[in-house]
């Protein structure tokens, strides 16, 4: 929304050397009014703290932005999830029970990313008296800027930016409704999740066991080649053994050519 649809002529920054605030003027007188007081004298949580004063006919509103960042830098390169945006309309419907709480009108929040700061994990917006619109209209068109933010390799972020922009084009919706099913969808996305983690875990765990057998496999194997090799060798030194004094025998006794036979001789002892 544009700064004159607000009611607001200009907008800037004031800094210090330790504050920094953000100055919206108006036309018109200023006046110390119901709403002002019950801003100042009150720490509203969620609500930027404001200070107003009058100056040559216009109305000045400071907000103090000490130390945050506007919805419109912090996304300018970064991207939002699910995760995020929920928190995000949490955080709105809790400050709009707050203004209410103080007798304020929500339809007073400016509900543009460069009005609204983020510090700490927290969301602060800016309550601004000097002008009033539909405030469920100005967060439908908020929507449209966390479609462009949404990192659109997450299916479950580009599910919920998009749930909230069609969701907001109804007429009489209900953001504690879309909350609830964001929810849903929360606890699907961590079901399917934790699906895929225990089947992956089991995956790992039969490729290990796959492994550990093959490399036992392998062990065994190798182990019975080297077994079967020590026991042949026995053997061989066995059948050395045993058949070592035959053949020294038939080397004693060797048989002479035929010319020279007249038997074999063989002495008792050798018996």
């Amino acid at each position: 929304m544009d700064e004159k649809e607000y009611g607001i002529e200009c907008v800037s920054i004031r800094r210090g050397l330790d504050t920094t605030f953000l100055v919206a003027e108006c036309q018109g007188d200023y006046t110390e009014d119901y709403q002002m007081r019950m801003l100042e004298e009150n720490n509203i949580e969620g609500l930027l703290c404001l200070r107003g004063h009058g100056e040559e006919g216009a109305s000045i509103y400071e907000y103090d932005i000490s130390g945050k960042t506007s919805l419109k830098t912090k996304y300018k390169e970064n991207k939002i999830d699910m995760k995020e945006m929920l928190k995000f309309i949490e955080s709105l419907l809790d400050v709009i029970r707050e203004i209410n709480a103080h007798l304020l009108c929500a339809d007073h929040l400016l509900m543009d990313p460069e009005y609204i700061f983020w510090e700490d994990g927290t969301y602060f917006f800016c309550y601004y008296p000097g002008g009033q619109w539909n405030v469920w209209e100005a967060f439908h068109r908020l929507t449209e800027s966390f479609v462009q933010w949404t990192d659109f390799r997450d299916d479950a972020s580009v599910r919920t930016s998009f749930l909230l922009h069609k969701e907001t084009m109804k007429e009489n919706y209900s953001l504690h409704k879309i909350v609830r099913q964001i929810k849903e969808m929360q606890e699907e996305a961590k079901r399917k999740w934790e699906r895929g983690t225990i089947l992956d875990g089991r995956e790992e765990q039969s490729d290990e066991r796959t492994a550990d057998r093959a490399r036992a496999g392998y062990d065994t194997a190798e182990h019975d080649w080297i077994t079967k090799q020590e026991a042949g060798s026995s053997i061989m030194r066995e059948t050395e053994n045993m058949w070592r004094p035959v053949r020294e025998f038939l080397r004693r006794h060797k048989k002479p050519a035929w010319r020279e036979w007249d038997g074999i001789f063989i002495d008792e002892e050798e018996l």
